[in-house]
């Protein structure tokens, strides 16, 4: 079934970012093929034939496993902390950018209007500064 929402124009400071679980995703994937891709690249580069396999377990392998796996689970977590602080990045600059132009426009509609009611005011001088020509009135030297 075809949806009926419209595609909204694209405006060129308009904030588009992916779902959080799909940039987790992606960073996830990216991340284990290139350390994939560095760890074969070293085992070819350094010619390893073969690794030697023991059946027993001692400490210092079971603690090097351990030190492995929080390594692990700590290079996960900067990555997490890595796209939450991008997108937080993203949405207060694109935020910043709303206000300031939000605030450009509040300043010269004001600056319009104050303007329009000088000029509307009926003073000579002020007939005489607007942006449109000056009424019979304001010929030099006459009020």
């Amino acid at each position: 079934m075809m949806s009926r929402r419209r595609p909204r124009p694209l405006n060129e400071r308009e904030l588009r970012l992916w779902k959080v679980g799909r940039a987790l995703v992606l960073t996830f994937v990216t991340a284990v093929l290139v350390t994939g891709s560095v760890f074969y690249g070293l085992v070819y580069l350094l010619d390893f034939q073969e690794i030697d396999t023991t059946a027993k377990l001692d400490a210092k392998t079971l603690f090097d496993l351990v030190k492995l796996s929080f390594g692990v689970v700590a290079g996960a977590g900067a990555l997490v902390a890595l796209v939450g602080a991008h997108r937080r990045q993203r949405v207060d600059e694109a935020g910043a950018h709303r206000e300031a132009t939000r605030l450009h426009t509040e300043r010269f509609s004001q600056a319009e209007f104050a303007a329009r009611d000088t000029v509307l005011t009926g003073t000579p001088t002020s007939r005489c500064s607007g942006g449109s020509p000056p009424p019979r009135c304001c010929v030099w030297g006459r009020s």
